[in-house]
C-alpha cells in the first residue's frame, strides 16, 4: 500500500512535468510490463505443453530405479519382442 501511494506521488509529479519522475515512472512501468508479458507467455506455454503432450508413465528396472523411457532389457520376458539370436 505504501509503496502505491510513493508511486502515486512520483506519477503526480511526472504530470507536472518533473523529467526524474517521467524516467522513474518509464522505468517502472516498463519493468511491471515486462513482468506481465513473461506471466502471459508461461501460461500461454503451460497450457499448450498440457494440450499437444504425450504421457509418458516412468518404468522401473530390476535395480528399483525409475527410467523415463523403457528399454527390451527391463521388460518381462512374457511381452518383451522376440529376439533373434
Amino acid at each position: 500500500m505504501t509503496i502505491c501511494a510513493l508511486f502515486s506521488l512520483v506519477l503526480a509529479r511526472a504530470v507536472a512535468g518533473s523529467y526524474w519522475a517521467i524516467a522513474l515512472s518509464v522505468a517502472v512501468l516498463s519493468i511491471v510490463f515486462v513482468l506481465l508479458v513473461h506471466a502471459c507467455t508461461y501460461v500461454i506455454v503451460m497450457a499448450l505443453s498440457k494440450v499437444l503432450r504425450k504421457e509418458q508413465l516412468p518404468s522401473r528396472t530390476p535395480q528399483g530405479g525409475i527410467q523415463a523411457n523403457p528399454d527390451d532389457r527391463y521388460l518381462p520376458e512374457s511381452t518383451a519382442s522376440p529376439r533373434s539370436s
